[in-house]
């Protein structure tokens, strides 16, 4: 054992203090001289039908806006980030060739976004996910967003133009997804999962390209979350707007957190805040034949504005407020159930829950289940419960109010 050690503590030394070339080791590179990736858009060349790559970089440069008296320079720059754009026959042939525009070396380590376009996405979005799960240089912990209507390299070089990055906005969307329940983070590892596991099937979250104004009135492009993309055999093949998208966390089990306006019982606006929800799917089975499926949710809610100055604390005025709120997610849900079966999904978990609940019963039906979920009854019901109306009882100027 000891000469095993020392001949290899030898061999170590002897390659690192060896004047030859040693292509085995790791490649070393100044950190000057590399540029860092941070967000990568995957397109199709419409010309061409070539595979098409887009990088933004934090390696951002200095773009001078015109001031009052129309120079350039000084106090009115800005920073804008770097793009660069390339094609290949592959998404792997894209990326050398992108190579070929920069004079640093591209490092892909600290890549966090990937956005597909909507004709990639519409073409056969696993065929271009290979190349991101393969290579090492690249992490499957990245996020992912489908854009809507756009190429992502038309997304990418158009929110280049206002004073936020596209790497800082993404990561503030991704980040408060959370808040609005309409969508959710997805990381590269977990769409493969989900692909291979949901015969085919998945929900992307899905970002579009906005307009908002700036102070002085001039327009500027923003990117917004837009509920979510649906795959079907591995192919996009519809939109959930975020108006309904909130009814998929509810059928998962995944909102955490979401608002919803309501009437008190004189049609004054209340604003409720989710801050509970647990869902549970009950399948009906006749022997082996799944007869229906209950979604059944329970939410909680916490009451955080009152648009009036009547007193609402009221039993009934409660009561009255959680059925509309009921009434508004029941809704939701009974829409997403049904624009998902028209787009022959399974992207709702749904089987997973069935699995779980009755495993025996379940292979039964498992070779089967993209039929079985597409024709069987599905009944919702939703249960909402206020809590609390935080520091508040009564709204401000309802003593007021009484004392007239």
């Amino acid at each position: 054992m000891k000469r095993v050690a020392v001949l290899a503590i030898l061999s170590i030394m002897f390659i690192i203090l060896s004047g030859c070339k040693t292509e085995f080791l790791p490649k070393r590179e100044e950190i000057d001289n590399l540029l860092l990736v941070q967000v990568v858009g995957i397109d199709k060349n419409p010309d061409t039908g070539e595979c098409m790559i887009t990088l933004a970089t934090k390696n951002l440069q200095a773009v001078s806006s015109p001031d009052s008296s129309g120079s350039t320079g000084g106090s009115g720059s800005k920073k804008k980030a770097l793009i660069l754009t390339a094609t290949g026959k592959t998404i792997f042939d894209a990326v050398r060739n992108v190579q070929l525009h920069t004079d640093k070396t591209i490092f892909w380590g600290h890549a966090s976004f990937y956005l597909f376009g909507e004709n990639v996405a519409r073409e056969n979005l696993t065929t271009h996910l290979d190349f991101l799960t393969r290579d090492h240089e690249l992490r499957i912990e990245s996020k992912i967003f489908i854009v809507r209507d756009l190429t992502a390299k038309d997304l990418m070089e158009r929110s280049n133009q206002s004073e936020y990055y596209i790497f800082d906005k993404l990561e503030s969307i991704s980040r408060n997804l959370k808040y609005l329940g309409n969508s959710e983070e997805m990381k590269i590892h977990e769409l493969i999962r989900f692909i291979d596991i949901h015969h085919a099937s998945a929900r992307v979250p899905c970002i579009h390209l906005t307009t908002r104004d700036r102070e002085n009135g001039e327009p500027v492009f923003d990117i917004e979350s837009y509920g979510y993309a649906i795959i079907s055999n591995n192919r996009l093949v519809g939109f959930l707007d975020p108006d309904i998208a909130r009814g998929v966390n509810i059928i998962t089990g995944n909102l955490k957190s979401s608002i919803v306006p309501v009437k008190d019982p004189e049609g004054n606006h209340v604003s409720l805040e989710i801050v509970g929800c647990d869902t549970k799917i009950i399948p009906v089975f006749s022997g082996d034949n799944l007869e229906s499926i209950t979604i059944k949710a329970k939410v909680t809610s916490h009451v955080g504005e009152v648009q009036s100055q009547n007193v609402f604390s009221s039993k009934t005025a409660i009561s009255y407020m959680e059925a509309r709120q009921s009434e508004i997610l029941k809704n939701e849900v009974e829409e997403v159930l049904e624009k998902v079966r028209q787009f022959r999904s399974d992207c709702l978990e749904i089987c997973d829950r069935i699995r779980l609940k009755s495993p025996l019963k379940w292979r039964k039906i498992e070779d089967r289940w993209m039929q079985v979920f597409f024709s069987v009854r599905i009944d919702v019901q939703v249960e909402s419960k206020i809590l609390r109306t935080y520091e508040m009882r009564d709204p401000t100027g309802s003593r007021g109010r009484k004392s007239q």
